[in-house]
């Protein structure tokens, strides 16, 4: 019964955020034919700049950035397997920390969106500053931080109260810096990938940061299927728990000495050269400003992405 409600809520939240999509892309559409007179004036200077071809095919020119940028995609595997797993985990954390509340482990697991935000801006600023190579490698190094951390948390089990209620403010505590860690990582590689890939692969080099992001999730699946396999619910129940976050040292480990050596992109060291100081703070008004001309296509990218959490999340 509570499961046939949850599924018809889902379906219900689903139906009204893509109700919402579909308004706001009419509204997006209403925008841009009112200003479809200005871009064709403009059609006739734009058809003038044409994009040099590369010598390489798109293939080997996209295999040339995952030879580079390898240490990129495999840290933000392993990023969104840590985050992935504390949900494929939640009953057994729900008895180690929360005393068997459902509302307490699912309000731990919304803490990392609360530092999602945080994140984008605090790492985003970070490489605007100091560059996409610092960006990512605090990224990788925090999560690792927060992920193996809650694999080695004293639990209420433990017979010790006091102690079992630290372990539950420092789960906490770890899951923020995974939000915050996640948001840049994703922020930092796309704008990674999107400033060293060639416009012909462009679509496609962007895209491999979702790619990589959905194949963390299924990874946590596996291993969390693995082990419930190999040990059964009540080996994971004791102590299997913990292989999962602690697993992850390992692809974490050669990412982080991966991304010590990538170089940072011709593009960000020519901006770098170009804005100093305050003319760098005025760039970025002025782009933001530029960006808000377009709000109805943000309003319309915002609940895309609304509809595409609530469905990836919700089959957690």
């Amino acid at each position: 019964k509570h499961f046939a409600l949850a599924v018809a809520l889902r379906c219900c939240c689903f139906l009204f955020l893509l109700l919402v999509i579909s308004s706001l892309a009419l509204l997006q559409l209403f925008w841009s034919s009112s200003s479809n007179s200005q871009n064709l004036k403009n059609n006739s200077k734009l058809q003038q700049i044409v994009l040099p071809r590369s010598k390489m095919g798109a293939k080997s020119e996209l295999f040339g950035v995952f030879r580079v940028y390898w240490s990129l995609l495999l840290g933000n595997i392993v990023e969104w397997y840590e985050f992935a797993v504390y949900g494929y985990l939640a009953t057994h954390l729900e008895t180690h920390f929360f005393r068997g509340s459902a509302v307490g482990v699912w309000l731990g697991f919304s803490v990392t969106f609360l530092a999602r935000p945080l994140g984008g801006i605090l790492l985003g600023w970070v490489g605007d500053r100091y560059g996409r190579s610092v960006s990512v490698n605090l990224s990788i190094i925090g999560m690792l931080i927060g992920t193996c951390g809650q694999g080695l948390l004293p639990t209420l089990d433990c017979g010790i109260s006091w102690l079992g209620n630290i372990g539950l403010v420092l789960l906490i505590i770890f899951r923020f810096i995974q939000g915050l860690s996640a948001a840049g990582e994703v922020s930092t590689i796309t704008s990674y990938l999107a400033e060293v890939s060639s416009p012909s692969i462009l679509s496609r080099g962007t895209a491999l940061v979702n790619v990589t992001a959905s194949v963390g999730f299924l990874l946590a699946q596996f291993v969390c299927f693995l082990l419930e396999t190999i040990f059964g619910s009540s080996g994971v129940e004791q102590f299997a728990w913990r292989i999962p976050f602690l697993l992850a040292i390992v692809p974490g480990g050669i990412a982080v000495i991966g991304r010590r050596g990538i170089p940072e992109s011709a593009m960000f060291l020519e901006a770098q050269e170009k804005c100093e100081g305050g003319a760098a703070h005025e760039a970025i008004f002025s782009k933001l400003k530029h960006a808000c001309k377009y709000w109805p296509n943000m309003l319309l990218t915002f609940g895309a992405v609304t509809t595409f959490a609530v469905l990836q999340y919700g089959c957690l």
